[in-house]
């Protein structure tokens, strides 16, 4: 239970700075609406494509789309992290204060998408394996890789390292400060689904059942307006907990880097959600 209320009250902590800060969930926003682009334009034909027997062309087409995609998305998580960074300092920030940096940093980010395309890529054809073995590995596999890259997004924010480099230094801070990773990702996910995915998916379930039972139009229209409300706070769910994701991770990476303790959260906290292996206190790499 202290576990489990430590990492609620980290998430808490990330949570009042967004609030603070509503700006800052522009970023995601942004990624992914431009995600969107390649997702229409090639993921969406190379998938019929594989569908209908052009597999190779399908699938080098959808690839290239979830690259993009994927592209998109980590560009506007590293700005994400250096503008949460820069709130943590009390400094005001902008959509253009985070986007410069990522901007410097677009060799590491390609060739962070790349690889993350590639293991997304592994993970979609375990998962579409016949049988149990398959999909469990996926699952498994999945699960173990965003542990162990969850301050991927950090590290490139602030270090500018390249992909390689990038998996051995969150690996490295995740082998030795793994419990905060796990409270981390477990609190915010936890705290997602109980006020955003299981509500957004009762609104959906209802407005799904009243748009296509039989009734007059004033049930198809609430049915419809329950449902769109269902579908919008699924998305909103979704952007505030990249968010809350990325700010996590900054404040974790922070502390477990150089030991410092960003504004909001206190040293007991962190220290108590970074307690290593061994069971020891450390805040430095």
């Amino acid at each position: 239970m202290t576990r489990f209320r430590t990492g609620w009250d980290l998430t808490k902590k990330s949570w009042r700075l967004l609030r603070e800060r509503p700006g800052l969930a522009s970023y995601p926003v942004a990624g992914a609406l431009l995600a969107l682009l390649p997702a229409i334009a090639l993921i969406a034909p190379g998938i019929y494509l594989f569908d209908t027997g052009d597999q190779v062309p399908g699938v080098a087409l959808a690839a290239v789309g979830l690259y993009l995609a994927s592209l998109a998305a980590i560009f506007f998580g590293v700005a994400l992290a250096a503008a949460a960074d820069r709130a943590f300092r009390g400094e005001e920030v902008s959509l253009g204060t985070g986007v410069a940096v990522a901007r410097s940093r677009v060799g590491a980010i390609a060739g962070w998408a790349l690889v993350s395309t590639i293991v997304s890529l592994l993970m979609s054809l375990l998962e579409s394996q016949r049988g149990l073995a398959g999909p469990i590995v996926a699952v498994l596999g999945g699960a173990a890789w965003g542990l162990i890259t969850f301050l991927a997004i950090p590290v490139i924010a602030f270090e500018g390292t390249g992909p390689f480099a990038t998996i051995r230094r969150s690996a490295s801070l995740f082998r030795h400060r793994w419990r905060g990773q796990v409270m981390g990702n477990v609190a915010i996910g936890g705290a997602v689904v109980l006020f955003g995915i299981l509500p957004s998916i009762a609104l959906i379930a209802v407005g799904g059942y009243m748009w296509v039972s039989d009734g007059n139009g004033a049930e198809l229209a609430a049915g419809a307006v329950v449902l769109l409300a269902g579908v919008l706070l699924l998305i909103v769910s979704s952007v505030i907990s990249q968010a809350l994701r990325h700010v996590f991770g900054v404040a974790l990476y922070r502390y477990t880097s150089d030991g410092e303790v960003v504004a909001g959260f206190t040293e007991q906290e962190l220290a108590s959600a970074v307690r290593t292996r061994g069971g020891k206190h450390a805040a430095t790499a």
